[in-house]
């Protein structure tokens, strides 16, 4: 089967007012207009999916690098704690506080 080249342009213009709300799906959904409107004229789907790939890129980052930081204070923690730095109840206390951090991350990036 041979592939068709797409050799015919369709082209209208629009006021701003009218694509105004194409931009928005357009821009939800990370797809470019020929995409857009080619899917909506050839394919007749009228339903765009917002692209969430970039957001959960985006959550992923902020959780390592926030876990990172954690590992960085739990380990000055412990070393203090070994060199008699801290007390022990400011030990825990911290320790207790780092623990109830990684709790609620973990339980934000569930619902994800």
């Amino acid at each position: 089967m041979t592939k068709e080249n797409r050799s015919i342009p369709v082209s209208f213009r629009l006021t701003e007012r009218e694509f105004a709300p194409y931009k928005l799906i357009m821009d939800e959904a990370n797809i470019s207009r020929t995409e857009f409107f080619r899917a909506i004229f050839l394919s007749k789907q009228y339903t765009f999916t917002k692209n969430q790939k970039n957001e959960v890129g985006k959550i992923l980052f902020a959780f390592n690098k926030t876990s990172n930081n954690i590992n960085q204070i739990a380990k000055r923690l412990n070393t203090d704690n070994k060199k008699g730095i801290i007390s022990q109840r400011s030990y825990n206390l911290a320790i207790n506080e780092l623990i109830s951090i990684q709790s609620q991350l973990q339980r934000l990036i569930e619902k994800c």
